[in-house]
């Protein structure tokens, strides 16, 4: 393999593993506003 056919293939992997970050990130994010969302409406319930 050459050797800019290498580098080329280590690019796009490191492209994908900062998406595949990306989107973790959002979805953890997302989790969070909907933990803190229902502890909002069951504090709100309590009262």
């Amino acid at each position: 393999m050459k050797e800019y056919q290498y580098l080329i293939g280590k690019i796009i992997v490191a492209m994908a593993i900062i998406v595949a970050a990306i989107i973790i990130a959002q979805a953890i994010g997302g989790a969070g506003e909907s933990i803190r969302s229902g502890l909002f409406q069951l504090g709100n319930a309590l009262r």
